[in-house]
């Protein structure tokens, strides 16, 4: 840069006042520029920066008195989608007409558009017969026609025109002295232009030689001058290398240590941070790196390109947005963005793990009408309860949150449009600008700059977006248009490493320059033709359109011309590993040639840079992970000191907890706890009610109920949109008892027993209605699983009629449905040896025999695997019969002996109206009073251990806190100790 820096200074010394215009492709270059410029103390008068937009802006803007409208990208690729999609339903497309219009080719096809017309093409001067196809050129022909149209329609103008219109006022302009960046990229028009502007003598600045590669062909305009030579400019030449280098390598396992290795040096080198810059090959493969990283070691870093949307917090919003409409505005999708701490909800809302509960409780599941319809109907049921109680806190606080969250969500749906077939893209865009604006968490600068450029996107098209589209192509279009913005783009800045690609490095004035990712994966790319525009179709077009076959060797000559340019430190680097495809990777030749210059030999082959050293972990400490990182390569068994166990209290916690584990003692790690008598054991707790089910749990694995009842470890249960299942168990379960007590209600309203014949319709039309009721409460994800899922329940109903047809020969039905304990009803209680216990529950059935005793029915809709005609308690699985017959005796005053019977009754297609009778003799009384006795005493002593059989563990929910299957099973057998259990184990 020094050569450069000094022709412009005597340039700028020649014309001390007159006007001096650097021509450059970009802004960002021409800040480079001027940054070395002052850097070496260098200042001017006049000294201005321009592209060739800004010349040809300039001109048309100080000829005519219209304003200008200028086409932004955004809404050129919009137009462009909008105009293929009519010319496709139109037919109007040959070539063309079995490509799907995505955003990614709307995108090709405007950059083809662009491409011509910046070619100095229009409609009506294409070379038609410059195309491999007629139907080609044919297409390519309407769509020109098409765009051309809708930038007249809508007024605006793009480059290509402005370009054109300026080329009308141009004339050689002798005021200002015009100075040209090396290598211009320019198109045929901008070449054009500025043959009209600059006079012959213009100047153009110099460039670092390059030898032994062609420089890309050019114009004389956009020609590179060569000035003096550095030791880097022989890099494809060595045999005549001179001067001093000062070039190193780096290889790695992996990115992220190729990066840790790059600030590793910087620290090492004490450089400072605005003094190095980092280039690299690929952006997706290091920006995250580079950005995780300054975020942990607060290091102040500048992204010449930027960063993705996707890390911040609006942005995350965004993406979250679209998966939660295109689930159908699934519970749990919302669910994870409120978790994550993306929505802000204001200070009058529910607590998040509040708002968690009450949608899962609600069983909302999915879709906009289910959320405000199951809101509804719980407003309603805790406006009658209240009616019914006295003030209750519990209800009103229940009702204020549950009015809250109905009210909010009804507002936000007024915003977002429900999921169908075709949607509008418009109301799309606005629900999510207005969930951006009112509802975005904002927590950092990038924050707000994401949520301001997020806003800024939408706002560009929102205007054209008024249309109908399928539901895929419109969320295929929200994510174009929102999650690929790239935010925090930035020029270095004093104080901050640089990252950025090595194509912004040429006039890089930096001191320190780092080339990351000189792999032959990334570099030089992919030299694939543009199957829309032909090279060879380029070459019959003319007009110095760029042949992407020479892509590769553009790429090569780019970044060897940065290289020589460069004038301090240069490192590069790669990474010889692909860790997601397991495999080695191979170094550029680019990289090579570093390594034979390096080394002076010029004929080092690349198996020579496989003996270079590639650590697999940091040699310094950047986070956490590397210190754990280099203890477990390490051969040498390591303890770790008090000190560093106390720094990381969750290793700490998880040793303690695994040296347990691998001990044959019982431990509070497997179940044994001091427990609060007073509080857990029921005979002591006067308000401690149990259940059937909670009882069984105990009996089935005591670990089971001890993470239930008193850790009160819960499995999140959601309502998830499945396409081949409607109702799930319970539900269905839930359902086919709903019908049974209102069949049964109605015949004994009219005192009348069932028979199948004359009855059969009636229990049908019943089920029908519950299942229609049900349908609106759950819709069904279609009309084929609905009536597969409504035909199984009436022939279950079917199958129920005949069975109590023949049932109730010998039986009367008294209670459906009988509670205790539950609501305003008062518990039953079971006397003990060692005292009383409190029990809730529901009875499916209560019926009396011809001869007044009493049997207990519970209906069952799943699986007969578990029950036996002649096991009574299955080692204490199974006590509902026991427990519901004390219990409906207690309660209803019966007296003892009074339940003689109880069954687990199977009314479905799968049990066949099976039934396994329990008799409630004196003998199954005496045990199971003695199994209940046992599992108490296990909640007393603390003593709650897993199960002694692993079959037990199949249909767990809690499998994975447990980890019951990580244990060696002989080691499980003697922490397995307790006698109580064992003790119930021994009743079949």
């Amino acid at each position: 840069m020094t050569f450069l820096v000094n022709e412009l200074s005597q340039i700028c010394t020649n014309f001390p006042l007159r006007e001096k215009v650097v021509i450059v492709d970009s802004h960002a270059i021409g800040e480079q520029i001027n940054e070395a410029f002052i850097k070496e103390g260098h200042q001017a008068i006049n000294l201005k920066y321009k592209t060739v937009y800004d010349l040809a802006k300039n001109l048309v803007e100080l000829h005519t008195d219209q304003p200008l409208n200028s086409l932004d990208h955004t809404v050129g690729v919009h137009f462009t989608s909008t105009l293929l999609t009519e010319l496709k339903e139109q037919g109007r497309l040959r070539y063309f007409r079995e490509m799907e219009i995505t955003p990614s080719f709307s995108h090709a096809i405007y950059t083809t558009i662009q491409t011509l017309l910046l070619a100095g093409y229009t409609k009506d001067t294409l070379k038609k017969d410059a195309f491999i196809t007629g139907d080609k050129a044919e297409d390519l022909y309407e769509i020109l026609s098409e765009y051309e149209k809708a930038l007249t329609t809508h007024q605006f103008t793009d480059k290509a025109a402005l370009i054109a219109k300026a080329l009308e006022f141009a004339q050689i302009d002798e005021k200002a002295a015009y100075i040209l960046q090396s290598g211009l990229n320019l198109s045929h028009l901008e070449e054009l232009l500025l043959g009209e502007i600059i006079p012959e003598y213009g100047y153009k600045l110099p460039l670092a030689p390059v030898y032994g590669i062609n420089p890309p062909e050019g114009t004389s305009i956009g020609s590179i001058r060569t000035g003096e030579p550095t030791p880097l400019s022989f890099l494809y030449q060595q045999e005549e290398a001179s001067g001093e280098l000062d070039l190193c390598i780096i290889t790695a396992k992996t990115e992220e240590m190729e990066v840790k290795q790059i600030l590793e040096k910087i620290k090492t080198t004490k450089a400072p941070l605005d003094e190095c810059v980092v280039y690299y090959t690929n952006a997706d493969s290091y920006i995250t790196l580079f950005y995780h990283l300054s975020q942990k070691l607060d290091i102040p870093i500048t992204f010449g390109e930027g960063l993705p949307v996707s890390f911040s917090r609006p942005g995350r919003l965004v993406s979250g947005l679209i998966g939660w409409i295109q689930s159908n505005y699934s519970v749990q999708a919302f669910l994870d963005l409120l978790n994550e701490g993306l929505i802000v909800l204001g200070q009058d809302a529910p607590s998040k793990s509040k708002i968690a509960r009450l949608l899962r409780d609600l069983q909302i599941g999915w879709a906009q009408e289910r959320y405000l319809t199951h809101l509804d109907m719980e407003i309603d049921r805790l406006g009658e309860k209240l009616i019914q109680v006295e003030a209750n806190n519990s209800y009103e606080n229940r009702l204020k949150d549950i009015s809250w969250i109905k009210d909010w969500f009804a507002s936000l749906f007024k915003k977002l449009p429900p999921l169908e077939t075709r949607m509008n893209y418009k109301k799309c865009l606005t629900g999510i600008a207005y969930l951006l604006k009112n509802n975005s968490k904002m927590s950092s600068a990038l924050d707000e700059i994401s949520k301001v450029s997020l806003l800024e996107e939408i706002d560009k098209i929102i205007s054209y977006a008024d249309e109908s589209l399928a539901s895929y192509d419109v969320f295929e279009k929200v994510k174009d248009l929102l999650l690929s913005v790239r935010i925090n783009k930035s020029r270095p800045k004093p104080g901050h490493l640089h990252v950025s690609s090595y194509r912004e490095g040429i006039y890089n004035s930096r001191t320190t320059v780092f080339i990351a990712g000189l792999d032959n994966k990334k570099f030089p790319g992919n030299s694939s033709e543009d199957p829309l525009l032909l090279d060879m179709e380029r070459i019959q077009l003319g007009n110095k359109l760029p042949l992407l076959r020479e892509k590769g060797q553009v790429n090569l000559y780019t970044l060897v011309q940065v290289l020589a340019q460069s004038t301090g430190t240069v490192t590069v680097s790669y990474c010889n590993f692909d860790i997601n495809a397991n495999r080695v990777v191979n170094p550029a030749f680019v990289f090579l040639q570093c390594y034979r210059l390096i080394a002076g030999n010029k004929d080092a082959e690349f198996k020579e840079l496989a003996s270079l050293p590639s650590t697999i972990i940091a040699n310094d400490i950047f986070e956490d992970k590397d210190y754990w990182d280099e203890k477990l390569i390490s051969f040498v068994n390591v303890q770790l000191t008090e000190g560093i166990l106390n720094h990381f209290q969750n290793v700490k916690d998880g040793m303690e907890a695994e040296t347990a584990r691998h001990t044959n003692n019982f431990s509070e790690f497997e179940g044994l706890v001091q427990i609060d008598e007073t509080q857990y054991d029921p005979r002591l707790n006067p308000e401690k009610t149990l259940t059937a089910g909670k009882l069984e749990t105990l009996a089935k694995c005591p670990y089971s109920y001890f993470l239930k009842e008193v850790l009160r470890v819960r499995p999140i249960e959601d309502v998830s949109f499945d396409a081949n299942k409607w109702l799930d168990p319970a539900t269905r379960g839930s359902l086919l008892h709903s019908i049974f007590e209102n069949f049964y209600k109605q015949l004994k309203g009219k005192k009348a027993k069932p028979v199948y014949a004359l009855h059969v319709d009636k229990i049908l039309a019943i089920a029908a209605n519950l299942v229609e009721q049900q349908k609106e409460n759950l819709p069904p994800p279609n009309d084929r699983v609905y009536l597969r899922e409504l035909n199984d329940i009436l022939a279950c109903c079917k199958i129920f009629l005949k069975e109590e047809e023949r049932h109730c020969e010998n039986y009367n039905p008294l209670h459906f449905e009988y509670s205790f304990g539950i609501g305003e009803t008062n518990p039953a209680i079971i006397t003990l040896p060692s005292g009383e216990v409190k029990i809730s529950g529901i009875i499916d059935r209560v019926d009396q025999s011809n001869d007044g005793s009493y049997h207990i029915i519970d209906y069952k809709t799943g699986s007969t695997y578990s029950y036996k005609q002649n096991g009574a308690f299955n080692g204490g699985r199974q006590l509902q019969h026991l427990i519901y017959a004390l219990a409906i005796e207690q309660h209803l005053n019966l007296g003892a002996g009074a339940v003689e019977e109880s069954s687990y009754y199977f009314p479905t297609v799968k049990g066949m109206a099976e039934r396994f009778i329990r008799k409630q003799n004196s003998t199954l009384r005496t045990n199971g009073l003695d199994i209940l006795e046992k599992l108490v005493d296990i909640i007393k002593n603390g003593h709650f251990e897993m199960t002694d059989d692993e079959n037990d563990c199949k249909f767990c929910e809690l499998k994975l806190v447990c980890r019951r299957h990580f244990y060696d099973k002989d080691m499980l057998k003697l922490k397995q100790s307790n006698q109580k259990l064992k003790g119930v184990r021994a009743y079949d």
